[in-house]
């Protein structure tokens, strides 16, 4: 991750804007961002923390601090980020939660903290694309981007003030805490207490499953009717269960196949005696039925009559129903030929139908034809009249598309000559704003006098100051020499030689003055003639910027002054104006060439159209005539022909077609009733042959006799119910009698037959065999249970046996995680071994930027024993230094300052590699080391510069916080932070 740009604004001791370019200062790899303690170096960083994840880099650090209380109460705090990653360019911006002014009335407000994120296209964009407003997803998003949280940043961008040193000196437990958070090592935490869940879980497995055996055990005992039973006896005594349950199935089998056949005996006695009943009973039925048998034959016979002369009556019927139905179709036919004066007969008659259907066939068509005379004859009229219309209308056509050329000419130079006048536009914009530039760079200059002005009397004051505390400092020490001796005497004691001229007797000591100055006066009078003439030579600085800047703006504008801007500002918006108005006009211009060339278009068709039209009208009048005249002649022909059918002519060729339909009618009722009365003729025949047929058939001499055999339908109902009565009877008797149970009765003696012995032997060996049968059933039952009891138990002891060999591995492995000592000898878990390898990795890459400082003096060593001072169980996070020239091992609070800081710089450096390395190679292209370097000797601050350019070579960026006066002379590029005389701060960058 590289930083591009820094701006903030009434964050901390800045009251003003302050923007900061990274991407210049670091041109070189490493730049220097110096100040006096306090002066807010540590803001900047904040600012960027701040920026990115909302919060201070400092652990203890508060956000209170990040609102300037030296800004106007109302101006709105904020910092603004321009970052790059391999993910692209964004632009981050935060405010920070402050009271702000009501707008009406008094007192404040609290206004809440914001956040926005845009993606950027380039350095120069300005807008940018928005990704985010909502902090939250500001914060994932960032997070994404970076590829690290806050606590990784803070261990790999930022090394905040005293914050790795503090990971030096932690004791294990804290040190796991932060490489926990920085490598994410949790998983393996929380897989170790998946495991645990899982020893618990598979724990209450085989809990459960010793339970469900002995619950199996239980049952099977109870099912069983055993006391106490052993798993090892289980498979006996269900062999012993089952031999008596077959045993007491076989009793039960013997007693129920003896009441099977007593029952089976019993049912036979009873079944014989029943058939002996019946068959005395169907004999009395016969020997009725055969006393009643004549009178059934003669109603048998008397019914045979009456169906035969009913057949011949039938026929006899309808024979008079055809007689009558010819009569009244001959009658009908006759009444119709009189009525329509129709003479002809038969094929004659046809004849004449088809002659007349044949004229009318062939002149129907030209019904329509006579019927469209009238209106062609007007057409061809008004096609004569439109043609002479046509003809005005070209020639008004042709007279229009002669003038447009000129017109559209005309068009087309206003619209040249308007274009070459809007031509101008891009150099009329570029005036405008050099135009205001011009006055922005005027006003920059009137501002820039009155801070040279007062950056001038800021000087003349320090000055003034500066001297005043100078020469007061000097009167002191005057004093204090001219006072020397009254100093030197208040000091001697008697017997003590005089320091000026050695003499052992002091005959007039002198003594010093009310006001002779003290040591530490003066030391205080020096003190402010010092920070005096640091002031003056910072508002020298500030004014030799302000006058740099002034001389800039003068060489830039010269002689230039307002009324020569307002009069170049009218001449340029002047220009724009007429630019603008002449784009108007061509737009508008060409809107009217559009419009005109479209109208062409327009005439130009209609012209086509009117001609085409004119042309065909001309040629269809004439054909249009001459057909005419052939369908009138035509029309004249058929009229006449229709004529010859008809009585009277008609005067229209409709008419005379509708006489000749009338006439085909009347010929077409007559022909179809000579067509009824013939039927009805042949019908009669039919049905007086069917007649004589009948009498024939049916054994009669005439209808007469027929009529006389016929019953009426009570009699014949009446007959027919006796003889049906007696048959159903008949067959009754007759099927009863050829049963074969009745049939053998024949043979049976009735005194042979004891049916109240049967009945006493089917009791006696139905009680039996209930007997056996409830014996038989329990003990089938309790073998049966028994049997389903030790298959539940054989399952429960395979499953209990299937989940111990199962748990032995999750609670080993679980032992194993939890550092179990049982198990794992070293107590150490699994999550601390993870971290215990990252942190090997980390000791190694601080060792090797550690052997080119200090003389290769020191190295780091990791120990999993536990620390000295620590009562926690042993983490393997222990760290020691190994002091080379001894070649014994120290605590690292054993170190001294220096030794400290150069040891908790490599160790930081290490972290940020191995980090880099864990979160999936990311660039990090910026690195800021806060303070310190106060503590280190020349040599040693030699090597932690060579350690830090070397970071460069890769094109990373290092910034340096600090205010050691000797990194100033190394690192020309810089971020200079000094106070104001108004409490606050300011910024100068030095690239």
């Amino acid at each position: 991750m590289y930083l591009h740009r820094l701006e903030l604004r009434a964050i901390g001791p800045y009251p003003d804007l302050v923007s900061i370019d990274f991407a210049a200062l670091a041109a070189s790899g490493v730049f220097l961002l110096e100040g006096p303690t306090g002066s807010g170096k540590s803001t900047i960083i904040d600012a960027v923390v701040f920026a990115l994840y909302g919060g201070l880099a400092g652990a203890d650090a508060s956000n209170d601090r990040l609102h300037s209380q030296h800004a106007d109460p109302a101006v709105e705090p904020y910092v603004e980020l321009v970052f790059e990653t391999g993910a692209g360019l964004y632009r981050v911006r935060r405010t920070p939660q402050y009271d702000r002014p009501k707008q009406r009335g008094t007192g404040t407000v609290k206004q809440q903290a914001s956040a926005q994120l845009f993606r950027l296209a380039g350095p120069a964009d300005v807008a940018g694309e928005p990704m985010s407003s909502r902090i939250p997803e500001v914060g994932v998003e960032i997070a994404r981007i970076v590829g690290l949280d806050k606590a990784q940043f803070l261990q790999t961008v930022v090394l905040p003030q005293g914050e790795f040193a503090r990971f030096l000196r932690s004791p294990g437990e804290e040190r796991r805490k932060l490489l926990q958070s920085l490598f994410g090592t949790q998983v393996y935490d929380r897989t170790a207490d998946e495991l645990a869940a899982r020893r618990r879980a598979v724990q209450a497995e085989v809990d459960g499953a010793d339970a469900r055996v002995r619950d199996a055990l239980n049952r099977f005992a109870q099912a069983a009717g055993v006391d106490e039973p052993d798993e090892s006896g289980v498979p006996g005594t269900v062999a012993e269960l089952r031999a008596t349950a077959d045993a007491a199935e076989s009793a039960r089998a013997t007693a129920a196949r003896a009441a099977a056949a007593a029952a089976e005996h019993e049912q036979s006695v009873t079944a014989r005696a029943a058939a002996l009943d019946r068959r005395a009973a169907l004999l009395v039925r016969r020997a009725l039925l055969d006393e009643g048998a004549p009178a059934v034959d003669a109603a048998r016979t008397r019914l045979a009559l009456g169906e035969r002369a009913a057949r011949v009556a039938a026929v006899a019927d309808g024979l008079d129903a055809a007689r009558a139905r010819s009569d009244a179709a001959t009658a009908a036919a006759d009444a119709l030929r009189s009525g329509h004066g129709v003479t002809v007969h038969g094929e004659a008659l046809e004849r004449q139908r088809a002659t007349v259907a044949e004229c009318r066939a062939a002149v129907r068509h030209l019904i329509a034809v006579e019927d469209g005379i009238p209106g062609r004859r007007r057409a061809i009229k008004d096609a004569a009249v439109r043609g002479e219309q046509l003809t005005a209308r070209l020639a008004e056509l042709d007279a229009a598309l002669e003038s447009r050329p000129a017109e559209r000419a005309r068009i087309v130079e206003d619209a040249r000559a308007a274009a070459e006048l809007a031509a101008g536009a891009e150099a009329a914009r570029l005036e405008v704003d050099r135009v205001h530039r011009v006055r922005t760079d005027l006003v920059a200059r009137a501002e820039r006098e009155r801070r040279v002005r007062g950056a001038e009397q800021a000087v003349t004051s320090a000055r003034s100051a500066a001297h005043e505390l100078v020469r007061a400092e000097q009167q002191l020490r005057e004093r204090r020499i001219a006072g020397l001796a009254g100093e030197l005497g208040s000091a001697l004691a008697p017997g003590d030689p005089c320091p000026v001229c050695g003499a052992m007797e002091h005959p007039v000591v002198a003594t010093p003055q009310d006001d002779h100055p003290t040591t530490e006066s003066i030391d205080a009078a020096a003190s402010l003639a010092r920070r005096a003439e640091q002031d003056l030579g910072d508002a020298a600085t500030v004014l030799a910027v302000e006058r740099a800047e002034l001389e800039r703006l003068v060489q830039v504008l010269g002689d230039t002054d307002a009324a020569t801007v307002d009069a170049l500002a009218a001449a340029a918006d002047a220009r724009v104006a007429a630019v603008h108005d002449a784009s108007v006009r061509v737009r508008r211009l060409e809107q009217q060439r559009a419009a005109h060339d479209e109208q062409t278009r327009t005439l130009e068709r209609q012209r086509n159209e009117v001609d085409a039209e004119r042309a065909v009208l001309a040629g269809s009048a004439a054909a249009d005539t001459e057909r005419l005249e052939q369908d009138v002649t035509a029309v004249r022909g058929a009229v006449e022909r229709v004529a010859g059918h008809l009585d009277e002519a008609q005067g229209t060729l409709r008419a005379g077609v509708e006489q000749l339909d009338v006439l085909i009618a009347r010929l077409d009722a007559v022909a179809q009733a000579d067509d009824r009365a013939a039927v009805a003729a042949a019908a009669v025949r039919d049905r007086a042959d069917e007649v004589e047929r009948a009498l024939a058939e049916q054994e009669f001499d005439d209808v007469s006799a027929a009529r006389a055999g016929i019953l009426d339908r009570s009699d014949a109902e009446r007959l027919r119910d006796d003889v049906a009565r007696a048959d159903r009877e008949r067959a009754v008797v007759d099927a009863g009698l050829a049963e074969p149970a009745v049939l053998a009765a024949a043979e049976d003696d009735p005194a042979a037959l004891d049916l109240d012995a049967a009945r006493a032997a089917r009791d006696e060996t139905a009680a039996a065999a209930d007997a056996a049968t409830r014996v038989a059933t329990s003990a089938g039952d309790r073998a049966a249970a028994s049997e389903q009891c030790a298959a539940d138990l054989a399952l429960a002891i395979s499953a209990r046996d299937d989940t111990s060999a199962r748990s032995r591995a999750v609670v080993r492995l679980a032992d194993i995680a939890a550092g179990a000592p049982s198990v794992n000898p070293s107590g150490i878990t699994l999550g601390t071994y993870v971290l215990m390898r990252r942190f090997e990795d980390v000791v190694a890459a601080a060792n090797d930027r550690l052997r080119a400082m200090l003389a290769g003096r020191f190295t780091l060593e990791t120990s999993d024993e536990r620390e000295s001072g620590s009562r926690a169980r042993r983490t393997g996070l222990a760290l020691a230094v190994h002091d080379q020239s001894t070649d014994t091992v120290r605590d690292p609070r054993s170190l001294s300052g220096g030794e400290t800081f150069t040891v908790s710089l490599c160790l930081a450096l290490g972290l940020a590699d191995v980090v880099q390395a864990e979160a999936g190679g990311v660039s990090l292209g910026t690195l800021f080391v806060d303070e310190g370097f106060g503590t280190l000797d020349p040599e040693t601050l030699d090597d932690v510069i060579g350690q830090l350019s070397r970071l460069t070579a890769g094109g990373r960026q290092v910034g340096i916080v600090s205010h050691v006066e000797e990194l100033k002379q190394r690192i020309p590029e810089r971020i200079a932070v000094r106070r104001t005389a108004m409490g606050g701060s300011r910024v100068t960058t030095t690239v």
